[in-house]
């Protein structure tokens, strides 16, 4: 598969995508960049936003990331983020996000103000993703 390059969205979590595309769009912190094989190498401060990937001429996938950094070379990207979703097309995607955000809103008052910063910071990522649904 040549002219195509390698993205890895990766979350200490878990690999959340790695597949070749044709061309990727980053939320950068100046602005979109589009991706595309051979590019400059580059390393880049990720906003909160949407990756879109492209098979040809059409997105195939698109993943709301919550900032990060991408590291680019001629042939891969390497896309560390804290959170990331894959965005579906499905209702099934909404409920999933919805009893997540549920889930965290039980746990959110304990009594440890450290873990609430972090459950506000999912809920927060969580309802952004719902509205790119």
């Amino acid at each position: 598969m040549s002219n195509y390059v390698n993205i890895d969205i990766v979350t200490p979590l878990k690999l959340v995508m790695s597949k070749k595309v044709k061309m990727s769009v980053l939320p950068a912190s100046e602005g979109d960049v589009g991706i595309l094989y051979k590019h400059t190498p580059l390393m880049t401060i990720l906003n909160r936003g949407i990756v879109k990937l492209y098979d040809e001429n059409s997105i195939s996938d698109q993943i709301a990331v919550d900032g990060g950094v991408a590291d680019i070379s001629e042939d891969k990207i390497t896309l560390l983020s804290e959170r990331a979703e894959y965005l579906g097309n499905n209702s099934s995607d909404k409920k999933l996000i919805s009893e997540k955000i549920s889930i965290l809103k039980k746990n959110l008052y304990n009594k440890n103000t450290d873990t609430n910063s972090i459950i506000d910071d999912e809920i927060d990522f969580l309802n952004y993703v719902m509205d790119n649904l």
